[in-house]
């Protein structure tokens, strides 16, 4: 899918060009280029543009099974310019560690009793993509009246800080740290009584906090789309080229029928996707990253089955993308969890409106 025509190119000749980089020099590039920076308004010291070409970035880190934050670090700044802080923490690479009501409390120091006092946080958010490889974590706290911003430095990979409780300290042990199915690290965010300085947390209006989360789906069902889009092009490059008894694989009608149907999951979620990012909400949001779900466990099996063993060896470049599908199928919580979301959305505006336009795209 094309969410940007004049920026896909560009995409495509970076990313298709650095296949082979290292992830460290890879993302020198891309920071240089700004496109970290992509989505957050000029003013709070983004590169500007809208959730198309951040979306299109998404794609194209999909596409081209880029091991690099992209999305993250886009995230926290974008979180960041929204709290009204500096996004300066994120110029190098971060991290987006959403902790949902209830799952961190967020206080002011009850000791101190003025809006300079330092701020203590607790509590655990259990999984933070790429957590033990970046300098800097952008906490997003919801709260039933209010969104709280945090900016942390990103906790050693093995050890909690010598002093948990010395105001700007790392935030707590990443213990657990695991490496997913596209080997890219994740870990849980602990933080035991962690004191920050007032200039690194903002209060933010708590709607806040749902948004990102809107973004966050919308941006991961685009990066699914781009590996989606290169699985089922692999996939078609193989069977008519691949020759079985005098003809090609595509020449059998059980392969074209797995073909066909592949191209229906991806369009169905190209569909959704053209929803959320026209139209942006939390019910197009919910809907879009639920499709992206199913979509990628489906294109996942799928394409292998159709490639036979050759999609499992490591020469091939199958595995770059579905080992990316299959982990990138329940960040931020799995397909079901989605389902609720929008279901709740339909109750709680007590309309069909966000199912209607992901159906059809357009308002009743």
């Amino acid at each position: 899918m094309i969410f940007d025509a004049d920026l896909r190119p560009v995409v495509d000749d970076v990313l298709g060009a650095n296949a082979d980089t290292a992830p460290g020099e890879l993302w020198a590039l891309l920071t240089e280029l700004g496109w970290p920076g992509v989505g957050v308004p000029e003013d709070d010291g983004g590169a500007g543009g809208d959730l198309a070409a951040v979306a299109e970035l998404a794609a194209g880190v999909g596409r081209h099974a880029a091991a690099v934050p992209l999305i993250e670090t886009g995230l926290a700044a974008w979180a960041l310019a929204g709290a009204g802080l500096p996004i300066a923490a994120t110029a190098e690479r971060a991290a987006l560690a959403l902790a949902p009501a209830g799952t961190v409390e967020a206080r002011r120091d009850p000791d101190a009793g003025d809006d300079a006092a330092d701020w203590v946080l607790d509590g655990t958010v259990a999984r933070v993509r790429w957590l033990p490889e970046v300098p800097t974590v952008v906490l997003v706290v919801e709260q039933a009246d209010a969104t709280v911003v945090a900016v942390l430095d990103a906790p050693p990979s093995a050890a909690p800080p010598a002093d948990p409780t010395a105001p700007g300290s790392a935030a707590g042990a990443a213990g657990g740290v695991e490496r997913d199915l596209a080997g890219e690290a994740a870990g849980p965010l602990r933080l035991d009584g962690l004191r920050l300085p007032a200039d690194r947390v903002a209060v933010a209006p708590a709607r806040l906090a749902a948004d990102v989360l809107d973004r966050t789906a919308v941006l991961r069902a685009a990066a699914i789309s781009g590996a989606v889009e290169r699985a089922c092009t692999l996939t078609k490059d193989h069977v008519t080229t691949r020759q079985q008894f005098g003809r090609p694989l595509s020449a059998l009608p059980a392969v074209r029928q797995l073909v066909a149907g592949l191209a229906v999951e991806r369009d169905l979620l190209d569909a959704a996707l053209t929803v959320a990012v026209t139209r942006p909400g939390s019910g197009t949001a919910a809907a879009v990253r639920a499709v992206a779900a199913r979509t990628a466990g489906t294109v996942a099996t799928d394409t292998h089955q159709l490639h036979g063993a050759i999609g499992i060896t490591q020469e091939y470049p199958l595995h770059l993308v579905t080992r990316r599908l299959w982990s990138w199928r329940d960040d931020e919580g799995t397909q079901r969890r989605w389902e609720r979301l929008l279901g709740d959305e339909v109750v709680r505006t007590g309309s069909d409106e966000p199912l209607w336009a992901l159906v059809t795209g357009a308002s009743v």
